[in-house]
């Protein structure tokens, strides 16, 4: 198929390969380039928005913290049932916390504001209490689902101390709903959303309410993400995601990590769009570069068009061999447009000398037809002599054979 191009054709299709294979060099060198800084800009980006949540957790959370060991301190110095109750009462407080109470080691509880309790409660058993005071320092518990509210709902405990013997734990029981509204506040350009995780893969905060007390196992069941430093990448409902955790610091007893998703094609999308740039820019590059490349080189080859028209005629045995090429220009097509005269002159000379050369040859068989003719006559003549000859010869015999019988009669 190649071969039946013409020499113009090969060029436009040699060209129009070239600029294809440049382009799609082009595009993949700059693919690269732009997936490694897409990359990296999203995993800083990612980086510093899970840093900062998770610093305005931790500073949320460590507000709270303060309220209570505070409690705890002032508790330490006068814990009778009346400065209790008040300093339980203080509106700041109330504000703040769900309810906060004081168990103490004779098994008393105080709590404001009240609730209904079992008769036998006991707060000596509780999970909190038991924490705190094992721990020796103000804990937080891991958090739970409070049917009452239905909220996401954890205590901070902190041992109370005077003179340096223990007389119970100040607790308080703080919604998460403020988290909530921290880590849903995110905002990723609907690329994706941020979640909180516990250390051990829990999930405690999602903007899909169904995903929440759930682990991350059972919501990537495939490639589950490692909690930690790094980024990586699990399917979630047939979309690849992109996972980075940041660690919320100075939280005793909790390990919790702020968690941001984000889809992987939304993320790159940037990338997909420059390269159907690149595509489109080829295509029309590549449609430019035909239409004035042929125009052009039909103005080019215009000269060895020209060349071919006159070894055409040549070819055909009607070439006008008086005719020369104009040669326009000092180039390839210049000298050949020279040797082809230089040619074409001496096949003109050759014809000219074999055109006089065939007219002498004609002149010398015209004179020895004539010649031919002439001796062709004189020997007519010589053979009707000869016949005469002859026949007076024989008349003669006649002759003698008469004489002779009648001599001899």
């Amino acid at each position: 198929m190649i071969k039946s191009l013409k020499f113009s054709h090969k060029i436009l299709l040699a060209a129009a390969l070239v600029v294809i294979a440049t382009f799609s060099l082009f595009t993949l060198y700059n693919d690269s380039l732009q997936r490694t800084s897409i990359r990296e800009d999203l995993e800083d980006y990612l980086h510093e928005m899970g840093e900062i949540t998770a610093s305005n957790v931790q500073n949320w959370l460590s507000g709270r913290i303060l309220l209570i060991e505070n409690l705890a301190q002032t508790l330490a110095r006068d814990h009778s049932p009346e400065t209790t109750q008040a300093l339980l009462e203080q509106p700041l407080l109330g504000s703040t916390f769900l309810f906060t109470y004081l168990g103490q080691t004779d098994g008393t509880y105080t709590a404001r504001p009240t609730s209904d309790l079992p008769a036998d409660y006991d707060p000596r058993r509780r999970p909190w209490y038991n924490a705190a005071t094992s721990a020796g320092q103000t804990t937080l518990t891991e958090p739970y689902m409070e049917p009452a509210i239905h909220e996401l709902v954890l205590t901070i405990a902190s041992p109370a101390r005077q003179g340096g013997q223990p007389f119970g734990v100040v607790g308080g029981d703080l919604s998460l709903q403020t988290v909530v509204k921290i880590i849903n506040s995110l905002d990723f350009g609907g690329m994706g959303y941020a979640f909180l995780v516990s250390g051990d893969g829990k999930i405690l905060v999602h903007p899909d309410k169904d995903q929440v007390m759930k682990n991350l196992s059972d919501v990537y069941p495939r490639n589950t993400p490692k909690i930690g430093s790094g980024f990586s990448e699990a399917e979630l409902q047939g979309n690849t995601r992109i996972l980075s955790f940041s660690p919320v610091k100075g939280l005793s007893g909790l390990n919790w990590y702020i968690g941001i998703s984000v889809d992987k094609d939304k993320a790159y999308a940037m990338l997909t769009k420059l390269r159907t740039s690149a595509i489109v820019a080829a295509l029309i590059a590549v449609v430019a570069i035909v239409l004035l490349l042929g125009m052009l080189i039909r103005v080019l080859m215009q000269p060895l068009t020209d060349m071919g028209r006159a070894m055409q005629d040549i070819a055909q045995g009607e070439g006008d061999l008086t005719k020369r090429l104009k040669v326009t220009s000092n180039d390839e097509f210049g000298a050949l447009a020279i040797a082809f005269n230089r040619f074409v002159e001496r096949i003109h000379e050759s014809i000219r000398e074999v055109a006089g050369t065939a007219r002498q040859l004609h002149d010398v068989a015209q004179l020895v037809v004539n010649a031919s003719n002439s001796s062709m006559a004189n020997s007519d003549e010589q053979s009707n002599r000869t016949n005469s000859v002859a026949a007076a010869i024989n008349e003669l015999g006649a002759a003698a054979q008469e004489i002779a019988r009648n001599a001899a009669d």
